[in-house]
């Protein structure tokens, strides 16, 4: 047998004070102090029925027994009594358990009470239907409900008490059902028991609230939820519908509340006025039975609130690094709140929260947390001292902790694409060396490639005897005197230029005075071979042009006249002697002196007294060969003369 004492007190704090272990034990009863809080004090007291010496063969009836006990327990009484002030009632509940009970493992009573009121539903959870009992899995089991107060069984076939699954109803509650109750559960191989307190409190007149009543917190600004209480209730009936009050008025569905799923109520834009007692009542059918069941929450409205956080960093991205390189990324953070905020901002890898050592390689650091108007920014920095190969391809977590639950935003980590830069830098630099070293050198060289590729690539130029011209050149030069002047001139044209132009260069040339018939008109002959010429060879001195009659002034003018005018003849203009006077050169040779130059032939016989100057490859021969159309005599058919190195330009 088991008495229970409770010691009620009208203080409503809801801080539970320090327990009062007060135990004692005798030979025939065990007492014990539970733990409570500031309202009830629950003493336990069970009497195991074992006959000593003194009382063998005697027969001691409960009542005798609870004698004895409550002498004995006066002191325990004292010492509760101690822990509560302001003591309205106490009392006292024998729990009768039935005769097969006896052997089964006792799990004491439950510490959560069910507390209701006359005329509203209550139910009693037998809580032995755990893992942590027995096997559930495999063991069948069945569970009977006793009251403790008659010890009768309570079968739920009618009346109104119904017994579903693990669950005791009672459907029309009465201030005479307040008590224990005794579930025990059976199995094929033992049985447990448990007892459950139901506390029916009186309802107080005009009031809509509970006496018992669960304390739910709103902060301002925000939206808000109340839940209610009942999920128990939901859970085991056939049907229900929920009705809030606020007070004794209904909740009316609209602007201000809205009835949410999981029975919650919604508060828009909660505001100090919001603050109240709300009350969820729930209508329920039964196994066809129809009953109520309310409770009501203490709802208080707290000037401190914060909202959901907003990271801004990191954006779900994805970001390069340098392998072996340093690297860091930080998490930025707003928090919309006000007064004290309660956020916890971390880094993650996929398998950890990063490491907090600044010692380790990858670590975290927390920067800042700056206050502003309108709320908190937080900043928290993942740093990598070395990058390596095993950080790339991973997901890196910034988790946000609040109230408002857990918010996250991720990076993935690759490695930085190769850097093409300075390849590409170098690159340029070579093309640009090699683009002017290339200019440079065709400045130099460019006679000389000419040159050459006239020799050896003659099908990139167009042959010159598919012109119809006859002669390569048509040379004017000045005719020597019967004093004998420019007679180092006529013996260049006549000796040195054929040496070098026609026999070793295969150009042909139009001479006057070796290639004009004799008695022919000189007028139509210079116009006739000038137009059969691809060139006009202009040959002259410092005296050439001074001389008014003579036949080299008629030459030029015609060939002037069809390279200026007409645009059908190049002039290639030697001088063979050094001139410092060009006041009385015609405007035309000028003009062809300042357009294109003179090649200077004094300068190359200065420069080469006693050496050869008929050989093709020297620089005055090579600017002639340059200025001269494209022979169309083959490199291989000309006969092998000496002299054809390469001494430059």
């Amino acid at each position: 047998m088991q008495l229970i004492i409770e010691i009620s007190s009208g203080v409503s704090d809801s801080w539970h004070r320090p327990v009062c272990g007060v135990a004692k034990y005798s030979e025939r009863a065990r007492f014990s102090l539970s733990e409570g809080n500031c309202n009830t004090v629950l003493l336990t007291f069970v009497f195991e029925n074992r006959p000593s010496a003194a009382t063998a063969g005697s027969e001691r009836n409960n009542g005798s027994l609870l004698c004895t006990a409550m002498s004995q327990m006066l002191p325990i009484l004292l010492a509760a009594a101690a822990c509560l002030h302001g003591i309205v009632a106490v009392k006292a509940d024998v729990c009768v358990s039935p005769p097969s009970a006896e052997h089964c493992k006792d799990y004491e009573t439950q510490f959560e009470r069910v507390f209701t009121v006359p005329g509203d539903a209550a139910v009693l959870n037998c809580t032995l239907a755990s893992p942590d009992v027995f096997d559930l899995n495999s063991t069948p089991y069945n569970i009977s409900w006793y009251e403790c107060k008659t010890g009768r069984e309570l079968s739920g076939e009618g009346g109104q008490f119904r017994v579903r699954e693990t669950s005791l109803w009672l459907l029309n509650s009465t201030l005479e059902d307040a008590g224990q109750y005794e579930c025990i559960l059976r199995t094929p191989n033992g049985c447990f028991k448990q007892k459950s307190v139901l506390r029916v409190d009186p309802a107080k007149a005009g009031d809509c609230r509970r006496p018992h009543m669960a304390v739910q917190s709103l902060t301002t600004i925000a939206n808000g939820y109340l839940v209610c209480p009942l999920n128990t209730y939901m859970s085991l009936v056939d049907s229900y519908s929920i009705q809030w009050y606020k007070g004794c008025e209904p909740v009316v569905e609209g602007d201000k509340f809205s009835l949410m799923r999981e029975n919650k109520l919604l508060l828009r834009h909660v505001v100090a006025n919001d603050t109240g007692h709300y009350t969820c009542r729930m209508t329920f059918n039964l196994t066809g039975t129809i009953g109520h069941a309310a409770e009501t929450i203490v709802c208080n409205i707290k000037d401190d609130w914060n909202m959901r956080p907003i990271v801004y960093q990191p954006m779900n991205e994805t970001v390069k690094a340098d392998y072996g390189g340093h690297f860091n990324k930080t998490c930025r953070v707003f928090v919309p709140s006000k007064g004290k905020l309660w956020v916890d901002v971390y880094w993650a890898s996929e398998e950890d929260f990063i490491s907090m050592d600044p010692s380790d390689r990858v670590h975290q650091v927390q920067l800042s947390k700056q206050k502003v108007n309108d709320g908190v920014w937080l900043e928290v920095l993942i740093n990598f001292t070395k990058v390596k190969e095993e950080d790339f391809n991973q997901t890196y977590t910034c988790m946000v902790f609040s109230d408002k639950g857990v918010v996250t935003s991720i990076f993935t980590l690759q490695p930085s694409d190769p850097n093409f830069m300075i390849p590409l830098a170098l690159l340029f630099v070579v093309l640009a060396l090699t683009f002017l070293t290339s200019v440079t050198a065709y400045k130099i060289f460019k006679i000389d490639i000419i040159l050459w590729c006239r020799s050896y690539l003659p099908y990139f130029y167009t042959s010159s005897g598919s012109d119809g011209k006859a002669y390569d050149a048509y040379v004017v030069y000045p005719r020597m005197c019967w004093n004998g002047l420019h007679g180092s001139a006529e013996t260049f044209v006549i000796h040195t230029l054929p040496q070098v132009l026609e026999k070793k260069c295969g150009y042909k040339l139009f001479i006057y005075s070796r290639d004009s018939l004799p008695g022919e008109a000189v007028v139509d002959s210079v116009q006739e071979n000038i137009c059969k010429s691809r060139r006009l060879m202009l040959l002259y001195t410092a005296s050439t042009f001074s001389e008014l009659g003579s036949p080299l002034r008629f030459e030029q003018e015609i060939g002037m006249h069809v390279a200026l005018v007409e645009g059908t003849l190049q002039v290639i203009l030697v001088e063979l002697e050094e001139v410092t006077d060009y006041s009385l050169f015609p405007e035309s040779v000028l003009h062809l002196k300042s357009k294109q130059g003179a090649l200077q032939w004094w300068k190359t016989a200065r420069e080469t007294t006693g050496g050869p100057q008929i050989c093709p490859s020297s620089r005055f021969w090579k600017q002639v060969r340059y200025r001269m159309p494209v022979k169309s005599t083959p490199v291989s058919s000309l006969p092998k003369h000496g002299c054809w190195m390469f001494n430059g330009p």
